[in-house]
């Protein structure tokens, strides 16, 4: 369901590096490593994108058929290594957790990558909307699958990094709870969401999910409801079922600070340990909830099936955030 908009501006999450609110200068053509394009999710890449009124006449339509559907925005690297020769290459995430690397000039797949167990959830509406993201190396590029797995993968051959705890688990019931936001990356760290599937079907708990780059060990569990026990947890031991962070971006993070913001759907509120329909700040490992900002309707809210957290918070300025 759309939320309406709330017109609510929040001063969540204080000062911020005003030089890394402006975004970077970006050579033409040059990587969009995740959805939003960078880690606060601006969504503002580079000034010059190589297209021009001289140019775009010569621009030419490829259409390219894939052997899944695509429910979530591809990733661009630009000039890596695949297969032992340059390629410019778009990468994306099917909904069932099929991953390809896409030749940008000719289209063809270069690799694909099928998670193991894929004919088990194959035709089912056990999916992901998650859009994949590359790391800073561009050595690899991490993807979820639909059984709630996170996967490590490397960019020139896609190889599944099978090594340390890789791929990493990030829910116990992966029938019930859903990655639907974009991966996020910062620090070293892959970021994750959970929410629930179509009907809000219980038990589910929405939860951000911090999983080491370098050896897939999950760092931290934040549970937006039951928010007093750490680490993953049996989603029928909760008393309390939904709160999902299910916006398409996901985990915004802070530029400077490292610090995380998420919007959570439709759950119980009590300022304590549950946190449905609220706007959350938390420490950069997700170890810590600093602040909160919940409308005072958000009972009404609940009970109305109008999710505030159908859409994530959006940085404005130093300090200050917007949500929808």
């Amino acid at each position: 369901m759309i939320a309406p908009i709330l017109a609510a501006a929040c001063a969540l999450v204080g000062p911020c590096n005003n030089a890394e609110v402006g975004t970077k200068a970006v050579r033409a053509g040059g990587d969009w490593t995740r959805f939003g394009y960078d880690a606060a999710r601006r969504n503002a890449g580079p000034r010059s994108t190589g297209i021009t009124a001289a140019s775009v006449g010569r621009l030419r339509r490829l259409r390219v058929t894939l052997d899944g559907t695509v429910d979530s925005s591809p990733i661009y690297l630009r000039g890596v290594s695949v297969g032992g020769s340059p390629h410019d290459v778009f990468i994306v995430t099917t909904s069932y957790g099929k991953t390809l690397a896409i030749d940008a000039d000719t289209g063809s797949a270069l690799w694909r990558f099928t998670p193991s167990g894929y004919s088990s959830w194959a035709g089912s509406t056990q999916i992901t909307n998650s859009s994949p993201v590359a790391d800073p190396s561009r050595r690899f590029v991490y993807s979820a699958s639909p059984d709630g797995h996170i996967h490590k993968l490397e960019v020139v051959t896609g190889r599944e990094v099978t090594t340390g705890s890789w791929p990493a688990l990030i829910t116990r019931d992966q029938r019930h709870e859903k990655i639907g936001p974009a991966l996020n990356f910062s620090r070293g760290i892959v970021l994750a969401g959970t929410g629930g599937y179509i009907g809000d079907a219980p038990p589910y708990q929405g939860h951000l999910v911090t999983v080491a780059a370098s050896s897939g060990r999950v760092l931290r569990v934040w549970n937006s409801l039951c928010s007093d026990r750490s680490g993953l947890i049996d989603t029928r031991s909760c008393p309390e079922s939904g709160s999902a962070i299910w916006a398409r971006s996901g985990v915004v993070v802070e530029p400077g600070t490292g610090r995380l913001l998420v919007a959570t759907g439709d759950g119980r509120f009590d300022g304590r340990t549950y946190w449905g329909d609220s706007v959350l700040l938390l420490s950069p490992n997700a170890r810590q909830l600093l602040r909160n900002w919940t409308p005072p309707n958000h009972r009404e809210l609940e009970s109305s099936d109008v999710d505030l957290g159908s859409t994530a918070p959006a940085l404005v300025s130093p300090g200050l955030a917007i949500q929808g």
